[in-house]
């Protein structure tokens, strides 16, 4: 047995960073438009925030993969950068330039001949920095020493940092003042309303091939959805659990006993009753079994 029993080509839900399968939900497009603007007027800098779990770095990477390819782009995963040697060293790295042995000021010297390449090609290098965070103040201080690399046509770099809430308080602290003014673009990342969960769960598993009513039935969906709390990260953990749960049984879909047995498998406390009607009318006060089959 396989996918093909649910009507599906394939598994509908993953956690990889994946940008084949961007949902455009209006958080994320609204967040897409914003970074879009900001590169277009070349700004500098923009921070993109919000809680764990809400798609940050998956949105930022899927506008960066939108780009044009003549534009230059770095992309820094998980960077303990407290010195401005570390951070110069990890963009050399990303750029396939030497970046071991040279004094800091070599560094700098290479990583500034990359941004005036970049302005004589007429783009900016793109930087994108996930959990900024851990960036210290030194290293953003060289951040924004680079952002003075420009022409009358725009800047030689655009850097995004992604982050999280505590980013934006911190850039509030004298130590970021100067940094602080060169961040002109500011969005915070928002979670799915339900209406935007259901989408988000229906637009994954069109690509896998099928249809949201044949594989969920109703009261699934708002199990999921309330216990998404509209992150796509928790609700693609979830639902894909769910679904390998549903395989494994031989079922043809997910109903409620599999997203609960999901839910218990993660360690997730189940939704207050009263938020859940429909789940309450209709289901057994007993322990989900593993596998059970959808009834007919």
């Amino acid at each position: 047995m396989g996918w093909s029993q649910m009507g599906l080509n394939r598994r509908p839900f993953g956690l990889t960073a994946d940008t084949d399968a961007y949902v455009a939900s209006p958080p994320a497009e609204a967040a897409m438009q914003t970074l879009r603007t900001a590169f277009d007027r070349r700004e500098g800098f923009a921070l993109v925030d919000g809680v764990a779990g809400v798609g940050k770095t998956f949105t930022v990477l899927s506008w960066l993969e939108r780009l044009e390819r003549s534009v230059p782009r770095v992309w820094l995963p998980n960077t303990h950068s407290s010195r401005p040697a570390d951070l110069l060293q990890a963009i050399l790295f990303d750029l396939n330039e030497p970046y071991q042995g040279l004094a800091e000021q070599e560094l700098r010297l290479a990583v500034t001949n990359r941004l005036l390449d970049a302005l004589r090609n007429g783009q900016p290098l793109v930087i994108v920095i996930d959990e900024a965070q851990h960036l210290g103040a030194a290293a953003l201080e060289e951040l924004r020493l680079l952002s003075n690399v420009d022409s009358r046509f725009g800047k030689g770099l655009f850097a995004v940092l992604i982050g999280q809430p505590g980013l934006r308080e911190s850039l509030k602290q004298p130590a970021y003042e100067a940094f602080a003014q060169r961040v002109t673009t500011r969005l915070e990342l928002t979670s799915l309303a339900d209406a935007e969960s259901r989408d988000y769960l229906d637009q994954h598993i069109r690509r896998a091939g099928g249809k949201l009513e044949r594989v969920l039935t109703e009261e699934a969906v708002d199990l999921l959805i309330a216990n998404g709390n509209g992150l796509p990260r928790r609700l693609s953990l979830i639902a894909g659990l769910a679904f390998d749960i549903a395989l494994a049984g031989e079922a043809d879909g997910v109903d409620v006993e599999v997203v609960l047995e999901a839910l218990e498998q993660l360690g997730f406390a189940p939704p207050a009753e009263e938020t859940i009607p429909l789940v309450k009318a209709k289901l057994p006060v007993v322990k989900p079994k593993s596998g059970r089959r959808r009834s007919a």
